[in-house]
């Protein structure tokens, strides 16, 4: 993975103790001791319009200049996404696409820190034929102490600056607060939208319905004799590893950088 700016999005509503404050200030003394230094910046965001903007201005800003930000993001929220300051509230689906294209102009290297939730129900807002949003999404489990907070984020990025690893920093994370955090590598995302693409479609029953919608509306340039449903979901079955191939290679974005062949692992495994 690589970065090299870390910017800390501060969205905690005012009177409350600000975290991100003093992690931008904590981890920016930590970053000079590195060379090359990554950047630490700080942004204050009021709402999710003004958040949604800036994720815009970063992907704007990173397809000319080449920045490649880790994302901080210090709000409330919960599992189905981020609450700002304001009280207004962005869900994964939201997200999905202006992470996505940020993910993409940063070369699949965008690493999202969110303060509030897991990012389990981000997968709900991917289906397989989406390119990956994010290199990987880190967030804690349960509700955790500030003082807890500043003990794990400080583990996780003296360790991500000295070996520049997402899961050596997790596994620092977790060291210094256990049972806390968890680490939605890109794998992990696309494993479990394609596992539950197959239990939802790519069962007997679902492709023989595929079958039957099929037969009824074949392709329009289609002028042969009549395909029974059974064969269309024969077909289905047959074409089951083209069908991961074709995903992996679109949400890796193996299209755009054929060197992630060999950078991300994932492989097809036969259905039992």
């Amino acid at each position: 993975m690589r970065f090299n700016q870390i910017l800390f999005v501060d969205s905690i509503p005012g009177g409350e103790l600000n975290t991100a404050r003093e992690l931008f200030q904590d981890v920016g003394l930590r970053a000079q001791v590195f060379a090359p230094s990554p950047e630490v910046l700080y942004r204050r965001v009021e709402s999710r319009g003004e958040y949604l903007a800036l994720l815009a201005e970063l992907c704007a800003t990173s397809s000319t200049t080449g920045n490649i930000p880790v994302l901080h993001v210090e709000c409330h929220g919960n599992d189905d996404g981020l609450a700002f300051a304001d009280g207004s509230f962005a869900s994964w689906a939201d997200l999905k696409e202006p992470l996505t294209s940020l993910n993409v102009v940063t070369g699949m290297n965008l690493l999202v820190i969110v303060s509030a939730c897991d990012g389990s129900a981000l997968t709900h807002a991917l289906s397989p034929v989406d390119r990956a949003p994010l290199h990987g999404l880190i967030g804690p489990t349960r509700a955790v102490a500030p003082n807890e907070l500043a003990r794990a984020y400080l583990a996780l990025y003296e360790t991500l600056l000295r070996t520049r690893s997402a899961r050596q920093a997790v596994d620092a994370m977790r060291a210094a607060a256990p049972d806390t955090f968890v680490y939605r590598a890109a794998e992990w995302l696309f494993q479990h939208v394609w596992d539950h693409y197959q239990a939802t479609q790519e069962t007997p029953e679902a492709r023989l319905e595929r079958g039957r919608r099929m037969a009824a509306n074949p392709p329009v340039d289609y002028d042969g004799p009549p395909v029974e449903p059974e064969r269309f979901a024969e077909l289905l079955a047959e074409k089951n590893r083209e069908f991961f191939d074709n995903f992996r290679r679109k949400f890796f974005l193996c299209d755009l950088f054929p060197e992630h062949e060999g950078r991300f692992t994932v492989r097809y495994e036969a259905p039992e």
